[in-house]
């Protein structure tokens, strides 16, 4: 058994990125005869392409290594409604997960209208780099990057994104929200400001939004203050390094804080429109009383909003957003509020055991493999 070190200097039971499961239209009828029932309505694929920065579309973000298509070979814009996406809509509109490994995925958490076969809209997923300069605990491009036979690191064509793009809008489509965010980190590829750009030019009222880890310089701020994003999240989990690094593993708190105020400052002297938010995601490390009012207070002096996301697993912060209001005395957003669901465990199925999947799941529901991420 081959070990490796996470970025702690910890050691680590070897491990294998899946090989690709790449799904054909040709075996659509098989498929349609081992369909399984479902108490699920849909998923996000209904309406929306994860584009992975090798250019491959996956079924949804949560199911990485499931590819459906390729953007390299395949028209963007007619894929869309053809018989791929077809047989995943009338699938769940008849009751029926399209694939077997709809079971363990959490993407169809949610209620969706599934009658319709086809959609003049579309949500667009994409995933600018797969390289990253943290180690996150429970993120797939750490996962990848920790197992024995890691991927390519590489950055999503420029020219590709075009093609993909303008195939769209020659289709037809509207888009409503284009998210530059995937496993990796989007600012590594150099031309995050043209693919904002290019779309902010064919979809002139899309909601276009960038999610970063804030660890770059004032140079990489000043360009995507203007370049025709709606919405900059910064992941700034804490209030100093002992409150952040836990999870944001190899990340420097400072550098991302002065990230946040170089680019607050670039917005503000550009006369942009984009609005930068904080995104502070909450633990049982970062969530005392004293952590969320300095992060509050820093907010307020930086001039930019800030979001409190709650999240699933052993680290989870138990809060809720009522606790929040009460603290602070005005409403935030929320992604997750524990008190809206049974308790921090999803409903998800349970993958192979034994499989990366099936690993990646016990430490998000906190069991045996799960280790707090300030170890």
């Amino acid at each position: 058994m081959l070990l490796v070190r996470n970025s702690s200097g910890d050691e680590m039971s070897g491990t294998r990125t899946p090989p690709r499961n790449i799904l054909r239209e040709q075996d659509i009828p098989e498929w349609r005869l081992k369909r399984k029932r479902t108490k699920f309505e849909g998923c996000t694929q209904l309406y929306q392409y994860f584009i992975k920065a090798d250019g491959t579309l996956s079924c949804s973000c949560m199911k990485y290594w499931d590819i459906l298509g390729d953007t390299r070979t395949m028209d963007a814009g007619s894929f869309f409604n053809g018989p791929m996406m077809q047989y995943i809509r009338e699938s769940f509109a008849e009751g029926y997960e399209p694939f077997s490994f709809c079971a363990d995925c959490p993407s169809r958490l949610s209620k969706f209208e599934t009658k319709a076969k086809t959609y003049d809209y579309i949500d667009l997923h994409i995933e600018p780099s797969n390289r990253c300069n943290l180690y996150c605990e429970v993120c797939i491009c750490t996962f990848e990057r920790l197992t024995e036979n890691p991927p390519a690191r590489l950055d999503l064509d420029y020219d590709l994104y075009e093609k993909m793009l303008r195939e769209i809008h020659g289709a037809g489509l509207s888009l409503r929200t284009l998210a530059l965010v995937g496993f990796g980190e989007p600012l590594f590829n150099s031309r995050i400001p043209d693919m904002a750009a290019l779309a902010r030019r064919l979809y002139p009222d899309a909601n276009i939004f960038l999610d970063t880890n804030a660890n770059f310089g004032k140079k990489r701020a000043e360009e995507i203050a203007d370049c025709g994003l709606n919405v900059i999240r910064l992941a700034l989990d804490g209030v100093d390094q002992q409150s952040y690094a836990p999870y944001r593993r190899n990340g420097d708190f400072d550098r991302a804080l002065q990230f946040t105020r170089d680019l607050a400052k670039a917005i503000r002297e550009t006369g942009s429109k984009t609005r930068a938010v904080w995104k502070y995601i909450l633990f049982k490390h970062n969530d005392t009383d004293a952590d969320i009012l300095k992060a509050v207070a820093l907010s307020k002096e930086i001039g930019i909003s800030i979001i409190f996301d709650a999240t699933v697993g052993a680290w989870a912060s138990p809060r809720t957003s009522d606790e929040l209001h009460a603290l602070v005395g005005q409403h935030f957003g929320c992604n997750i509020d524990p008190t809206s669901t049974d308790g921090a465990q999803m409903e998800l199925g349970q993958p192979k055991e034994g499989t990366a999947l099936s690993r990646l799941f016990r430490r998000l529901r906190g069991g045996s493999d799960a280790k707090s991420p300030a170890q």
